[in-house]
């Protein structure tokens, strides 16, 4: 029987989804960026303490299986495959990343970000990726938002996995995220 991660525990309420969700459109309407052009790779949890990293760690077990155990930039990841998706934004989602605290403390313990997948161009190096999003999209010069660039390393991983982290600037009323990667995380940890 499929567990749904609504019914397991108070740590996932189906309205804290609902509110994540309106969030995540928030962003991507001031980032100009259809969502629905491009797939959703997994949406991700923030949490401030160990415990309730634990927490979370127990309950999405519960609702689906570990898929990735990882050290990325010096914490452990933990990349769970759900057996029910969740739907977000009119896609289904199978994958949610939990990060266990390192040294930020998140404004909101719960849903932060959500990831896309906007490919490579065919022998496109990463510096030629990232000139063509920055210059197609120009979030970096929209003063309302803040960007970042990343590349996390996890031993083993053999393709690149550049990141480009849009939020708003002002985190207070909104502090979700919305990352943009190359490939898509079962790709990367299947190679």
């Amino acid at each position: 029987m499929t567990v749904s991660l609504f019914t397991c525990s108070d740590l996932a309420t189906e309205a804290d989804f609902v509110h994540f969700q309106q969030q995540i459109h928030q962003l991507a309407q001031a980032m100009q960026l259809d969502l629905a052009q491009y797939e959703i790779d997994h949406v991700a949890i923030r949490v401030n303490s160990e415990d309730n990293a634990r927490n979370w760690l127990a309950l999405l077990t519960k609702c689906g299986t570990i898929l990735s155990d990882n050290i990325v930039n010096g914490r452990r990841i933990y990349l769970i495959l759900l057996d029910a998706p969740l739907h977000i934004l009119g896609q289904s989602v199978d994958i949610v990343e939990l990060p266990f605290p390192k040294n930020t403390c998140y404004p909101l313990e719960s849903w932060e970000h959500i990831e896309i997948v906007m490919p490579f161009n065919e022998g496109e190096s990463i510096s030629q990726w990232l000139c063509r999003l920055e210059e197609k999209f120009l979030w970096n010069q929209l003063t309302t938002l803040h960007v970042k660039v990343s590349e996390p390393k996890v031993e083993g991983e053999q393709l690149p996995n550049p990141s480009i982290a849009v939020s708003f600037a002002d985190k207070r009323e909104n502090p979700v995220c919305i990352k943009v990667h190359p490939y898509n995380i079962k790709t990367i940890i299947e190679v």
